[in-house]
């Protein structure tokens, strides 16, 4: 049993959804910028379209600034900025190291921000830095009790975009082994998770209650 407060086991659980997010939707920005550029000016909007977010962009520039900084809740300023207010609340869980890593990002993306146009080698740039919160993640947390939480959120963000942006049942189930392995460090006495369903927001569903009957956990 991992012995962990209810609320921060969340705060660490969202703390990696939050990551994950900001890495799988910094890689689809870069991949629609270049399809803008070469294939099809309007797939980005398609494709957001998914996530229930209407774009408007005229340039190919403009479609960088929306999905980066703009789109309310969407934005991967929004999301990195989700992350960093999630690292606070655990702090005392997060090593120096890692906890400036994510302040550092959040605060290269307001720096950026300030600029008229958005440099799309910084966008790959900051891959770098969230593969380097994820490669210390395990090294540098206080305790290994937290790992297996914002693991957790990692592949299940993982799992819901896959399902949500791609409508992609295949890679979903390719993480199904590592998520039961998660849930099982969490809860050793827990049920091997399955999804049967090839409807997609039941599938969704299912993805995203996991959690809930995990978080079981009380004060150490």
């Amino acid at each position: 049993m991992i012995l962990i407060s209810p609320q921060r086991a969340e705060y660490l659980y969202w703390m990696g959804r939050y990551i994950q997010r900001a890495e799988s939707m910094t890689r689809l920005v870069i991949s629609l910028f270049d399809k803008i550029l070469d294939e099809d000016f309007d797939d980005a909007k398609k494709v957001y379209s998914n996530l229930g977010i209407t774009l408007t962009y005229d340039s190919s520039q403009a479609f960088l600034r929306q999905s980066v900084f703009d789109v309310e809740y969407a934005s991967l300023l929004s999301v990195i900025s989700a992350a960093r207010e999630n690292a606070i609340l655990t702090r005392p869980n997060l090593s120096h190291r890692m906890f400036s890593r994510i302040n550092a990002l959040y605060l290269a993306y307001q720096k950026a921000k300030e600029e008229r146009t958005v440099s799309l080698y910084w966008l790959e740039s900051t891959l770098q830095e969230l593969d380097a919160i994820w490669g210390n993640l395990e090294l540098s947390l206080v305790e290994s009790k937290e790992v297996p939480l914002i693991q957790l959120g990692k592949v299940i963000e993982r799992m819901d975009l896959n399902i949500r942006i791609y409508d992609s049942m295949e890679a979903a189930v390719l993480d199904l082994e590592k998520l039961n392995s998660i849930a099982h460090k969490i809860r050793p006495n827990s049920k091997p998770i399955g999804l049967s369903s090839s409807q997609k927001q039941k599938l969704l569903h299912k993805i995203n209650s996991v959690y809930g009957t995990l978080a079981y956990v009380t004060e150490s």
